[in-house]
């Protein structure tokens, strides 16, 4: 669920990088911040999908445990509840010092605290270093990549980003695990909808942003293994990855202006399929913001470099880990080859003033999947990709310091490239809903 959510966090978070600074002869004092949002949900969804799983079905008894709540991810599997809660909350430990050589050195560290549950066994959401000077700031560890970082979306009234709403998350509608997203190769298997590359997820990294220079800001990340997610042990196999970007941002009387470009090269050659070489992800992004509208798009275009073959699942092993997401893709995809590449992309419109704000917006990803056409209808990509669409309308109010009112009501679609070939169990290839919702969310 973090994981969208990562990039953005790490941004609010940055503005806290100089609280509880410490003279040069103390030690470093930490403050506490952080937030807590809770949502009421309600969804309605497909019952074609919900009637139907390629696993047995209802009619035979056949219910998967734990898959009946809203945005259970499975294909068909029987009929889930229309009302949920859902909460996502943090706790933010920072704090920072100035040497007496000038230089200022800090740390950050996020903690996990409740609303949802991912199985995963490491509740510390983001934890780095960093040490900034004339030169710029380096920041090492588990901070998100330079791209990410400075990447500009499509913006949310209520979530900051379409991808990072409930429904944007997958936890409102249901989607099919037979669908794939976007960010799915190496660090992180979950389909996530983002424009951000952040594949590389938790992965340890060292990142330098240069000092902005008329707007113009500068940023590299090195990522020696993007599939170290958790795991404190020298990794076994070479997946290291290296991007760069560049963020300007600036104003013209009353126009506001961001752009924003970034590269990532990915060695994917350790996957042990023939011919893999590397992927590459371009991310680019814009907005422009003139009196209380801002209008803002993004978009992610990735290459899977298989040339003779591909992979039959993503980089970071399923064996023995219990992390929602980290699925058999192999499975859902009939054990063929799968292509990672795709094109993700969102626009939206937003309007602010005083204490409100509201924003309706858009959001679109297709991933080739299936390597390979076949006559076989389950083994086929059919000619297109896996496609997930999202339209939402946001909005929150202002109740005080710290405290927002917030909505959301959307329209989600998820569809299998094999959607319209799988004869009678077709409908579980394909899922499309509404959701409703509201929520509070405090800072501090």
């Amino acid at each position: 669920m973090k994981k969208i959510l990562f990039a953005s966090t790490a941004l609010v978070a940055a503005s806290m990088m100089h609280a509880g600074a410490a003279e040069a002869a103390d030690k470093i004092k930490l403050n506490v911040g952080g937030y807590s949002k809770w949502w009421v949900v309600g969804v309605w969804q497909s019952d074609k999908f919900q009637n139907i799983s390629n696993v047995g079905g209802p009619l035979n008894n056949n219910v998967l445990a734990g898959t009946q709540g809203i945005g259970a991810s499975t294909n068909g599997s029987g009929q889930r509840a229309n009302f949920d809660v859902k909460g996502d909350n943090e706790i933010w430990f920072s704090g920072s010092t100035k040497l007496d050589n000038g230089l200022g050195v800090g740390v950050f560290v996020s903690l996990e605290a409740g609303g949802h549950s991912d199985l995963t066994t490491d509740v510390i959401d983001a934890s780095y270093a960093w040490i900034e000077g004339g030169f710029g700031k380096v920041i090492a560890g588990t901070a998100p990549n330079g791209t990410a970082l400075t990447h500009v979306q499509a913006p949310d009234a209520a979530n900051g980003t379409i991808g990072g709403s409930m429904l944007g998350l997958n936890f409102a509608v249901a989607k099919p695990t037979s669908v794939m997203g976007m960010n799915q190769i190496v660090g992180y298997s979950g389909s996530t909808n983002t424009t951000a590359f952040i594949a590389d997820d938790k992965a340890e990294k060292i990142t330098y942003v240069a000092p902005s220079f008329y707007g113009l800001t500068l940023g590299a990340s090195y990522i020696p293994n993007v599939m170290r997610q958790d795991v404190r042990t020298t990794p076994l196999s070479r997946a290291e990855a290296w991007g760069g970007t560049a963020l300007y941002a600036n104003t013209f009387g009353p126009v506001g202006v961001k752009a924003s470009a970034g590269y990532i090269w990915v060695d994917i050659s350790a996957s042990g399929a023939v011919g893999e070489r590397a992927m590459t992800s371009q991310v680019y992004g814009a907005q422009i913001s003139y009196a209380g509208f801002t209008l803002g798009g993004s978009t992610q275009v990735t290459r899977d470099d298989h040339r003779s073959s591909a992979l039959t699942n993503t980089l970071l092993s399923a064996t023995g880990d219990t992390r929602a997401g980290l699925v058999s893709l192999s499975a859902t995809k009939n054990s063929q080859q799968l292509d990672f590449g795709g094109v993700a992309y969102d626009v939206s419109l937003m309007y602010a003033s005083g204490p409100y704000a509201v924003s309706v917006g858009y959001f679109r990803s297709e991933v080739n999947g299936i390597a390979n056409v076949s006559t076989t209808a389950a083994n086929s990509n059919n000619g297109r990709g896996d496609v997930i669409e999202f339209y939402q309308a946001s909005g929150k109010y202002n109740l005080g310091p710290g405290v927002d009112a917030l909505a959301t009501v959307g329209y989600a679609d998820y569809k299998d490239q094999r959607k319209g070939t799988m004869g009678t169990i077709d409908a579980a290839y394909e899922n499309s809903g509404w959701a409703a919702m509201t929520g509070l969310s405090l800072t501090f």
